[in-house]
């Protein structure tokens, strides 16, 4: 049996999580006035269970409300930013809708006790979609104009761990795992257990997406794969960043 009341109350509460939970993703001061009014506002959708819609009528129906409640939520600054959050949006609901599809179909728990799970499965997803985040943050894109004309586009990698000081000239030292033909000269470095000494040579320049042009970078050479990246950046070179 339906009950229209019991599901708008199951409803509104799941939205009103979802989107507390997408404002915390994106990065936006929360208003809870507007998450709740936007909570409350989603409940249109209900709508599209007594009225028929054909298969055109009903994407184009989804379209518009879910823009309202994104603008209801967050406003509307600009269409970049407004495309980002409505992504958001339809990733977190896509998220926690196949979680209780999966609950209801499976008959593991009754659908008036999602309720209970929902903050512990958003808890869960907004700890891995800002992990991944924080990963991301951390990956440029590296363009390394070397002295013999020849350019190298390499994805960087920012490393807390790499405080690197080229001691002969004060530069910020970053590592890539390419054979250059250039002229090196050793930097020595220390690690926890050993000291030893790092190929390096002065580029041309150095640009960095987000960090601007660079000509405080020597670059050291080191035969090691990297997984995701070909270039270790100096955390020293975020100092100054605004």
């Amino acid at each position: 049996m339906f009950y229209l009341d019991e599901y708008l109350i199951i409803s509104f509460f799941i939205d009103y999580v979802l989107l507390y939970i997408c404002s915390k993703i994106i990065k936006v001061n929360i208003n809870y006035k507007r998450i709740l009014l936007s909570a409350i506002f989603s409940q249109i959708s209900i709508i599209s269970i007594f009225v028929r819609f054909n298969y055109l009528e009903s994407i184009l129906f989804k379209i518009i409300i879910s823009s309202l409640i994104v603008i209801i939520a967050f406003g509307f600054n600009d269409i970049k930013t407004f495309i980002k959050n409505i992504i958001y949006y339809h990733i977190v609901n896509f998220f926690l809708g196949g979680i209780l599809f999966y609950l209801k179909n499976s008959g593991l728990i009754k659908y008036k006790y999602y309720i209970l799970l929902i903050p512990i499965i958003m808890g869960f997803y907004k700890y891995f979609i800002l992990e991944l985040n924080k990963y991301y943050s951390l990956k440029y894109k590296v363009t390394v104009y070397l002295k013999n004309g020849k350019i190298l586009y390499l994805n960087g990698y920012m490393d807390t761990g790499n405080n690197l000081i080229d001691p002969y000239n004060n530069k910020k030292v970053i590592i890539i795992n390419k054979k250059i033909d250039e002229k090196y000269y050793l930097v020595p470095y220390q690690t926890i257990d050993s000291y030893s000494f790092i190929k390096c040579f002065t580029p041309k320049k150095v640009y960095i997406d987000g960090l601007g042009e660079r000509n405080d970078i020597s670059i050291g050479i080191v035969n090691k794969r990297f997984i995701g990246y070909n270039c270790l950046l100096n955390y020293k070179l975020l100092e100054g960043k605004c």
